[in-house]
């Protein structure tokens, strides 16, 4: 017996969710990243980095990149670093407050960010092929993938039941 509207709609409503707190998670980090960087603007990020890393052992081949990227860039660049997490970690909170909540809105705002920075993590992954790379861009196909059915879903019930 094929699901009901009802029971699909309840279903993927825990997959919005899902994806949703994914976005509140990259939300936050980026906010912390931001934070950090005007935190410790001027100061040597590298040695803050080191003592973080001793006292907390957290993935360290990123961390070691991450820090090595941090320590080649000007100042300038770190401000503009900071600026464009806080622009870009407001959008993932707007977009994932709006999944959590269900609202159609977050879902075409989601389908929009998200296919629109494909083109760019393909370019990064072609400079360079890492396996979290390539997890990312997955998870990012599969979130735009699910989304674009689902409204596609919607779209095609709203006409059957306007007929």
């Amino acid at each position: 017996m094929p699901p009901t509207n009802e029971s699909r709609k309840q279903r993927s409503g825990w997959a919005l969710i899902a994806i949703g707190v994914f976005k509140l998670v990259k939300s936050l980090t980026l906010l912390a990243l931001g934070s950090g960087l005007v935190y410790w603007r001027g100061q040597d990020l590298s040695q803050i980095a080191s003592e973080w890393i001793n006292s907390f052992w957290l993935g360290r081949a990123f961390v070691d990149r991450l820090i090595y990227q941090l320590s080649s860039f000007d100042e300038k660049t770190l401000e503009q670093v900071a600026a464009g997490s806080f622009i870009y970690s407001a959008l993932l909170l707007i977009e994932g407050v709006g999944l959590c909540l269900r609202k159609r809105w977050a879902e075409f705002l989601t389908v929009g960010i998200t296919a629109s920075l494909l083109p760019f993590e393909g370019y990064e992954l072609y400079q360079r092929l890492t396996a979290t790379r390539v997890i990312i861009m997955l998870v990012n196909i599969a979130i735009l993938a699910y989304l674009i059915v689902r409204l596609a879903e919607d779209y095609r019930d709203e006409r059957r039941s306007n007929v």
